[in-house]
């Protein structure tokens, strides 16, 4: 079996579209939906696509799709992490999804394992196995490694959350990030991954004027929608998200 992992899609529709495209010619036979797949300026639109997908899509949960759940429910409570988006953010894009569309994202799994061509057992999991707004990067410390995937006994783990591509070795153990589909930091084009029989980090570019163009037309009063759009005209700083993202892990080391 070869598959698609296409993590961090944010509402992009547009984006995605793109991906898919890339996807079908690749040949992929099964399309893992790696966690923050719905909020963004296209939420509702998004998730329907996906759900034309069938039984070839298989979704886990994020820490984004946590939050739009809940969001709904009218439970919502912040993370208190600068990294993590603002509440009036997830209030727009909740007002704009369904109930079965609330239904899909709170029925996500934390992880699932599949049977990769050449790779064997594959985990899949947005931030860590154990926590998905938890913040692995590609130069994280080997213990956090360690820690965050104690008794995972899959030698190859998937991730997300964190919108940069890598591929590396920690403690014997082989971890992946595809990147994002629809919020890349570091690079043009839509990040996703195809497994098997080897890993291959895939980018697609797509007309990202046009993109952003129907995004406003969408969703101009979404808050934040211009780091949407600003990104899409040029991919924010790896370096400056890197940052961000270990000062956030270094918080989160410190929380009881």
């Amino acid at each position: 079996m070869r598959v698609a992992v296409l993590a961090d899609i944010h509402g992009n529709l547009p984006a995605l579209e793109a991906v898919l495209g890339d996807v079908e010619a690749a040949g992929a036979d099964v399309i893992v939906l790696n966690g923050d797949i719905a909020d963004g300026p296209m939420p509702a639109q998004t998730l329907d696509r996906l759900e034309e997908l069938g039984e070839r899509a298989i979704w886990v949960r994020g820490n984004t799709d946590r939050s739009l759940a809940a969001a709904f429910d009218g439970t919502f409570q912040p993370s208190g992490l600068p990294t993590n988006p603002p509440a009036d953010y997830f209030t727009w894009c909740a007002a704009r999804i369904g109930q079965a569309h609330r239904d899909r994202l709170a029925s996500m799994p934390l992880k699932v394992t599949l049977n990769v061509d050449g790779l064997g057992p594959v985990a899949f999991c947005h931030g860590t196995a154990r926590d998905d707004n938890e913040f692995i990067l590609i130069d994280s410390p080997i213990a956090h490694f360690q820690a965050a995937f104690a008794g995972v006994t899959e030698q190859t783990v998937v991730l997300g959350h964190t919108h940069m591509p890598f591929d590396r070795l920690a403690d014997t153990r082989r971890f992946v990030n595809p990147g994002s589909v629809g919020l890349p930091y570091g690079h043009a084009g839509a990040g996703w991954a195809l497994l098997g029989p080897d890993v291959v980090l895939r980018r697609t570019l797509y007309n990202t004027q046009a993109a952003t163009a129907a995004l406003l037309a969408t969703a101009g009063d979404l808050p934040t929608i211009e780091f949407f759009t600003a990104n899409m005209a040029g991919s924010a700083s790896d370096a400056e998200a890197l940052a961000a993202f270990t000062e956030t892990a270094r918080q989160q080391a410190r929380q009881p």
